[in-house]
Order: structure tokens, then sequence, then C-alpha cells
């Protein structure tokens, strides 16, 4: 760990202090407080994986599926997110 100086607002001061001592009763876990949010911040949190429905209104044969696969369906079916 590294000890150091930062200047932050009077305001973000104060709700940091009312939020440590909501969490854990005494401002000595300050650090603690900001730690964990900027460790949040910091690794990205990972969205479940959606499934994705295009509805084509035909059916596709499994080869037609492997070159989507390997194309991209963006270049086959010219479609943009």
């Amino acid at each position: 760990m590294v000890k150091t100086t930062i200047i932050i607002e009077d305001d973000l001061y104060k709700a940091l202090v009312k939020e440590a001592l909501e969490r854990y009763g005494t401002t000595r876990k300050l650090s603690k407080l900001i730690n964990e949010k900027l460790g949040a911040k910091a690794t990205p949190k990972r969205r479940a994986k959606e499934a994705l429905r295009v509805k084509l209104g035909r059916a596709l044969p499994p080869e037609e599926i492997e070159r989507l696969a390997e194309e991209g369906w963006d270049e086959v079916l010219g479609w943009r997110p």
C-alpha cells in the first residue's frame, strides 16, 4: 500500500464520511471505502452474455450458419448494431 494525500471537494468528503460511518461505524475505514469505490471503477463489470436474435424470415442450413460465423454477421447481413 502507498500512503498519499489527496484533495477532494467538501461535499464529496462529507458523503464519504457519512457512508463510512453507516457501513463501518467509524471514519477510520475511510481509506477502505475509497479503495473499494476506486477498485470497482477500475475493473469493468462483465455483462452477462445476451442472446442475439435476428429474424431473417427464412430457415438457415448449417452451412449458411457456419459461413455467417466465419464471415461475420454484419458483412453477410449488412446489419449494424
